[in-house]
């Protein structure tokens, strides 16, 4: 081989990994759900039955500080890959963007970690209720960087429309973090802090298979622009002030998970009842509802690099196209997995967890219902992000945050528990609400289907006779009328699916 012809190959740009296509990445993201929501119910149905309800409401406690400080920490900027990766990834500036952001977040991590070891006592004593949580505050500051580098790589190759390896990352961490609660918890000692250590260390092998994709994943090196410095103020400016009120939206919906334990650790009237008690009857009343919330946030994290690449092609119809069908598609998930889980919860907070947790089944409708109304709610703000304005939805869920506290506050004196629940259900329908309204306001047009099926999922606040009900008024118009699925996309359904069968 010649000097010359070795120098080209050489020099060649080397090609990019390709991006997954939409109907791709629907599958994978799909599979990724099922795959996942099995093994963490198996995962959860094992750690609930090994702990008590006291360390369950540790074990709950922790989860939820990690998953408020990771977004708060890093100031959302990965939550902001989705919306503007396709933007600096056509201009091949993607290199680049990948190191500043990455560089920020490292140095934001670091003083976030160091502050919350330094505070140990205080984040212990108002956040778990006592300073001899000191030890696990500490260890969660030690453990929050994997967590937040394992949700930044995640959210880079979903921007990137990469989505085989998130469903290999996430997979892997899920997988991981089931094998080791069974391990830890028997070689160990059975208690809340184990089933933490296995989670950051499931989300520590996350970071390095990430890694390894970083590594190896190959791209075009003479893309990238000469003018580092007007790209550097260009990115931003752009980039900050998405990111920032993404950053304050996620921290705050964050909250509504953290609020009604605040609730509850702080105003609960009864001061002879454990609160981590109550605590862990509420987690095990959230398992099977918080997994349908996150099937509304991978959905929306899934489909917000493909509605960003179509509106800034000027594709607008393609975007509430799209809108419509993801609502509706998670609509009707949330509406199904909420009937399975009302007809199975006599088996298994009777049978299968002996009746140690009846006020976890007893809150199990109210909980089904706002968490499928808040999956809706993060599809529906990718339209607001689409046209830029993060903060709206921002400042809706700041007033959902107030409508929860006030009125939990006021509901936990006459109700206890159950009035926890309820205002967190109202909360959730206020922002819902606000949301469709905004969107409405900038153009978008909310099919009917997506109206009927939300009348459906509040009815399964009401328990199991009206959830039925409503899914089965769902079903039988799915199947005879053009309000759910309209023939055109009837007809491609049918068509795909004669097609596989014949490949099959």
């Amino acid at each position: 081989m010649s000097q010359a012809t070795s120098n080209s190959i050489d020099q060649a740009p080397r090609r990019r990994a390709a991006a997954d296509t939409f109907s791709k990445s629907v599958l994978l993201i799909a599979g990724l759900m099922i795959v996942q929501r099995a093994i963490g119910f198996f995962r959860s149905f094992y750690v609930c039955g090994a702990l008590s309800a006291d360390e369950v409401g540790q074990w709950d406690l922790a989860f939820n500080f990690l998953m408020l400080a990771a977004p708060l920490t890093v100031l959302g900027i990965p939550g902001a890959f989705g919306r503007f990766l396709a933007k600096y990834e056509t201009h091949g500036d993607q290199k680049r963007f990948l190191s500043q952001t990455l560089i920020a977040c490292l140095v934001l991590t670091f003083a976030s970690c160091t502050s919350i070891w330094l505070m140990a006592e205080t984040v212990a004593e108002y956040f778990f209720g006592s300073t001899e949580f000191k030890g696990l505050v500490r260890l969660l500051a030690i453990g929050l960087p994997v967590v937040i580098f394992f949700n930044f790589s995640t959210s880079w190759f979903s921007g990137k429309r990469l989505n085989r390896f998130v469903f290999r990352i996430q997979f892997t961490q899920t997988l991981f973090f089931a094998v080791a609660c069974v391990a830890s918890l028997r070689l160990f000692s059975v208690s809340a802090k184990w089933v933490v250590i296995s989670y950051l260390a499931s989300c520590l092998i996350g970071v390095l298979l990430a890694f390894g994709y970083f590594a190896v994943e190959e791209e075009t090196q003479d893309a990238e622009r000469a003018s580092d410095s007007a790209m550097d103020h260009t990115m931003w400016r752009k980039l900050l002030p998405f990111a920032i009120w993404v950053w304050v939206g996620n921290a705050l919906e964050n909250l509504f998970s953290l609020c009604d334990r605040m609730l509850l650790v702080n105003f609960y009237p009864d001061s002879g009842v454990d609160v981590q008690y109550l605590i862990g009857q509420y987690h095990t009343a959230c398992i099977f509802p918080l997994l349908l919330m996150s099937i509304g946030a991978m959905a929306a994290s899934t489909g917000m690099p493909y509605l960003a690449k179509d509106w800034e092609e000027g594709r607008q119809q393609a975007v509430a196209d799209r809108m419509n069908l993801m609502m509706k598609a998670v609509g009707m998930i949330c509406l199904a997995g909420s009937v399975g889980v009302l007809l199975i919860a006599p088996v298994l907070f009777g049978d299968l967890w002996k009746d140690k947790f009846t006020l976890g089944e007893a809150l199990l409708p109210m909980a089904l219902c706002f968490c499928s109304i808040g999956a809706i709610s993060t599809v529906t703000q990718n339209y607001v992000w689409c046209i830029e304005k993060a903060w709206i939805t921002s400042c809706f869920v700041l007033m959902g945050l107030i409508v929860n506290f006030v009125s939990g506050y006021f509901l936990v004196q006459r109700m206890g528990i159950e009035g926890v629940v309820a205002s967190t259900l109202v909360a959730h329908l206020f922002v819902l609400s606000a949301v469709f309204i905004v969107c409405i306001r900038h153009g978008l047009r909310i099919d009917l289907g997506v109206l009927l099926i939300g009348i459906a999922i509040l009815g399964v606040s009401a328990g199991k006779t009206t959830a039925l009900f409503g899914f089965l008024m769902i079903a039988f118009l799915c199947l005879k009328s053009t309000l759910i699925i309209d023939a055109r996309l009837r007809t491609k359904l049918i068509g795909q699916l004669t097609q596989r069968l014949r490949l099959s």
